[in-house]
């Protein structure tokens, strides 16, 4: 019997992108079974633009702005299914996306999330590139790869695409902007019925997913064959650009999902990178970033959630040590079976 799928796609002031996101959608060779577009109390019409471009998606619109993991948990459970795919409005993907992941899920029970292969968008198009690679162009993400110091960052991120990353391959999780999650996966790894953590509000959420379905056994495959290409707003290195709150939430993030996913056995290896690292952004925040600095009562405040999270995790943790501590500074793939 085929596979369930939805596609949840979760707005906010996103009209420039949606419409194309949703007819790169209708172009799949595979249908998603359900799609899904939830808008965050957007101030420009996406919603009404997400109508008329796919009239047959299930719209709903949040009075306010409850944030990318609320809004994508509320897409899952409004049309369940046995695969469930995170998407971006300012992603598009090419045909055959939804068609190779399914496959390899459905191939393989272990394997809990696929990553695509992500291509920027081209500033040399008008209609940003074709969703077939073309010479020169550049890799926004091939999944994840994690560091010693616990940024965990996308993968040949920015690097020419041209004869890199072109074999299948595990890697540490897939990006949030094109994620495509198992079900069984997400209802292993949630915890008070939250699958993607509602008090990130926005960004980690992926990463954070990630390593909680690492430490529960899970694989996440890289499939070359799934293209897409999206318009990467937030990276590092545009932190100035960006506004106080996402800054601030971004340094939050980084400690709830260390609080909650780290082993003993990884502080003890790492802690020094780990402090260091710790150290820079607080000296960073205290010399240009000030309002960043709320962040330590924000996961302060947060503590007790994130201490019965951590208990519930590792009671139920099935992955060994050294194969969580191998992804840290250490391997950013492992050959696919």
């Amino acid at each position: 019997m085929s596979v369930r799928v939805t596609v949840g796609i979760v707005l906010h002031d996103s009209a420039a992108d949606i419409v194309a996101c949703l007819a790169a959608l209708s172009a799949q060779t595979r249908p998603a079974d359900a799609v899904v577009v939830l808008d965050n109390a957007s101030s420009d019409d996406g919603l009404g633009r997400a109508r008329q471009a796919m009239p047959e998606a299930r719209l709903e619109r949040s009075g306010a702005n409850i944030g990318f993991a609320a809004g994508h948990n509320r897409a899952m459970a409004l049309e369940p299914a046995d695969i469930h795919v995170v998407l971006n409005p300012d992603c598009r993907l090419a045909p055959r996306f939804l068609e190779h992941a399914i496959e390899a899920i459905e191939a393989d029970p272990t394997i809990g999330a696929v990553s695509g292969r992500l291509l920027r968008f081209r500033d040399d198009a008008s209609d940003g590139g074709s969703l077939i690679e073309q010479p020169g162009d550049i890799l926004d993400s091939t999944g994840m790869v994690a560091l010693r110091n616990r940024r965990v960052l996308d993968r040949s991120s920015d690097l020419p695409a041209a004869g890199r990353d072109l074999a299948p391959a595990d890697v540490f999780g897939a990006s949030g902007a094109a994620a495509v999650y198992r079900r069984t996966m997400l209802e292993d790894v949630a915890f008070e019925g939250e699958w993607l953590d509602e008090s990130f509000f926005a960004y980690r959420e992926d990463v954070d997913l990630a390593w909680r379905a690492q430490l529960l056994g899970w694989r996440c495959r890289y499939l070359p064959t799934a293209l897409a290409r999206h318009r990467r707003r937030v990276a590092p290195g545009r932190r100035g650009a960006l506004p106080a709150r996402i800054n601030r939430l971004s340094v939050a993030n980084r400690w709830r999902m260390i609080a909650k996913n780290e082993l003993a056995a990884g502080w003890r290896r790492d802690w020094r990178s780990i402090v260091g690292r710790d150290v820079q952004i607080l000296g960073y925040c205290a010399l240009r970033e000030q309002p960043s600095l709320l962040a330590v009562a924000d996961v302060a405040g947060d503590a007790v959630r994130l201490r019965a999270w951590r208990r519930d995790l590792m009671r139920r943790r099935r992955a060994a040590d050294e194969d969580i501590l191998g992804w840290f500074g250490g391997r950013a793939e492992r050959a696919a079976p």
